[in-house]
């Protein structure tokens, strides 16, 4: 389980359990560090979760590619949440503890598709695809530092830990794509990779809410990030890369805090809420720089909904409403993209589930809509089909997602939806 192995080389001479606690002792309390460092690991617990689910699910194998290779439509029905009904999705999951991982990929010029990475920490630390290289073909080779790189043409990208999460997001319009998507799917290869692989740590609901959720950062990081060395020494009191023995008013002190981050971590999730009763999340999720130490807005987004994009690559805004209605957009009230931007409206079940309806209808996509001559739209939402952009609702609790892609990055954090107006 522990790897101090790992640690001790980078904490070794900045701290003793004695000398951290004569520090701190005066000033600081268990509960206080237990609440740093959980909001801290929160988003990391949250990933192992999600990640244990995608190996045993989907069959996913560290340094393997793994695609879904169905029509998104077919997740209609299913209960997958806030299932995206225009892209069809895969994912890499990256091992570099024995060694750099090579991957490559094809050239994709003629639809959108995105390539996020996501380290341990949920930072999203690179980007290949349409936005951030034109949709280029590549080799891009994985590794940390210390390691040492092979001659090789692929590009270098640095990881801070030993694992991180690749989603890939192909766009697709109808089932005469298919083939064509396939063809992209399969070109998507691990090329060279080590035949080891570390152990990914199995997610446990209850240990993730007690004392021992520090296991997850020691099973997960393999040395102190440079710029948090200082919070790692606060750290270690409550066994974080450094072996303590806590007794039972000192487990106290530290479930106190648990409690008082995982109530403050829902608590914040308040302030996702923009305006007309949206709740947008472009402001969560990005890379180390730039949260820049925003550990609370990391966690919250985590809350949110894990591997959210940066906000120059998706944007999501969630409404929460019911009955039958209408969303009317002015020209100026359109999200704001950039010119190769474009974006979506799906309706869901409260769950933020898609069921089966007889008209087939869940998502418009910005080429489907029918504009008025000044740029404005109306999407009316209700139960029987005839407006001309429609969408289709029971009528009972709902929640309607707009997704917007390659948002212009200097407007899409002000941005606020227009609000839901009910039927008369």
């Amino acid at each position: 389980m522990k790897k101090f192995k790992y640690i001790f080389t980078i904490m070794a001479g900045l701290l003793t359990t004695s000398a951290l606690a004569d520090n701190h002792k005066k000033t600081e309390s268990l509960e206080d560090i237990a609440y740093d460092a959980y909001i801290y690991a929160y988003p990391m617990m949250e990933q192992v979760k999600t990640l244990n689910g995608m190996f045993t699910f989907m069959g996913m194998e560290p340094n393997k590619v793994a695609m879904n290779t169905k029509l998104p439509s077919e997740n209609v029905g299913m209960p997958i949440v806030a299932p995206n009904l225009t892209s069809m999705t895969g994912g890499v999951f990256i091992d570099i503890s024995h060694g750099p991982v090579t991957l490559e990929i094809p050239e994709v010029k003629d639809r959108y598709i995105v390539y996020q990475n996501i380290d341990v920490f949920t930072h999203n630390f690179n980007y290949m695809g349409t936005t951030s290289d034109n949709g280029d073909a590549g080799k891009f080779i994985y590794y940390r530092a210390g390691q040492t790189l092979p001659k090789t043409d692929a590009i270098p990208v640095l990881m801070e830990s030993d694992h991180a999460i690749i989603t890939v997001r192909i766009d697709i319009k109808d089932a005469s794509e298919l083939e064509r998507v396939h063809q992209i799917q399969q070109a998507i290869r691990i090329i060279d990779a080590p035949e080891q692989n570390r152990e990914y740590p199995a997610y446990d609901a209850e240990k993730a809410m007690t004392p021992a959720f520090v296991e997850y950062l020691n099973e997960l990081l393999i040395e102190v990030p440079a710029q948090e060395t200082e919070m790692f020494k606060r750290f270690a009191a409550i066994g974080v890369m450094n072996d303590v023995t806590l007794n039972k008013q000192q487990k106290a002190e530290i479930q106190a805090g648990i409690d008082k981050a995982f109530t403050g971590i829902k608590n914040e999730g308040a302030n996702l809420e923009i305006g007309n009763g949206y709740v947008g999340a472009t402001e969560v999720f990005g890379t180390r720089e730039f949260l820049n130490g925003n550990y609370l807005a990391r966690a919250t987004g985590a809350y949110f909904g894990l591997w959210g994009n940066s906000k120059a690559e998706a944007n999501y805004f969630m409404l929460t409403t019911q009955g039958e209605g209408s969303i009317s957009f002015t020209k100026d009230e359109l999200p704001p993209l950039t010119e190769m931007g474009f974006w979506s409206i799906t309706v869901h079940d409260e769950n933020v589930h898609v069921k089966h309806n007889k008209h087939d209808s869940y998502v418009l996509t910005a080429d489907k809509l029918n504009f008025e001559k000044d740029g404005s739209l109306t999407i009316d939402i209700s139960s029987t089909p005839g407006a001309k952009n429609w969408l289709y609702t029971p009528g009972g609790k709902m929640i309607v997602l707009i997704r917007a892609y390659q948002a212009d990055p200097s407007a899409i954090g002000s941005y606020i939806p227009p609000a839901f107006v009910p039927h008369s």
